[in-house]
């Protein structure tokens, strides 16, 4: 279970290094690469880091729950909801709990087993929330039926074989790597 600020957080800390290589190298200040050296690239990795933690506190609170079944999570929604709040009601896929001050609705990815639970609305309690959050979290750890996934492993299959794929073309021409290397961080 993660937050969607830290989802996408965590998203683009992934994707950093084809940032790194495509869109900031048109960007970058060749008069800061000259002052502060190679620390102008960690200086723009920061500032890429920082735009996309930004661009999640702009959503609407979320919350991505991994490799469980939309059947499972809405039993654990149900208890949760019973328990902190005596007054929770679902409508289809929206499950409100006026006592805590929130409504979340449910969305599905069935094809990789994630679900999101996302606010309605902009007006959301923040206490009634980091409960439900806490409380949500800690019920996750006691749940263990955790099913394999077929795509998550096709998914990492094809990120070892591009992975393998790239440090074999970058060994293959390591000479002409490395001047790349040293020019860039130059």
């Amino acid at each position: 279970m993660m937050t969607g600020q830290e989802d996408l957080t965590m998203l683009a800390a992934g994707l950093i290094g084809f940032v790194m290589v495509g869109p900031m190298l048109y960007v970058l200040p060749i008069d800061a690469l000259a002052v502060w050296k190679y620390y102008t690239w960690f200086l723009l990795a920061l500032l890429y880091l920082l735009i996309a933690w930004f661009c999640g506190a702009l959503f609407r609170f979320r919350v991505v729950i991994y490799n469980i079944d939309a059947k499972e999570l809405r039993e654990i929604l149900e208890k949760i909801g019973r328990e902190l709040d005596p007054e929770a009601r679902w409508a289809s896929n929206s499950l409100s709990l006026p006592t805590l001050g929130i409504q979340f609705y449910l969305e599905q990815w069935p094809l990789m087993c994630n679900m999101t639970l996302k606010a309605c609305g902009t007006r959301q309690n923040m206490q009634g929330r980091l409960q439900f959050e806490r409380s949500l979290r800690y019920t996750l750890s006691q749940h263990r039926a955790v099913k394999k996934n077929r795509v998550a492993f096709i998914m990492v299959l094809v990120g070892f074989v591009t992975m393998s794929g790239a440090v074999g073309f970058l060994a293959m021409h390591w000479t002409e790597t490395k001047q790349s290397l040293w020019f860039l961080l130059q």
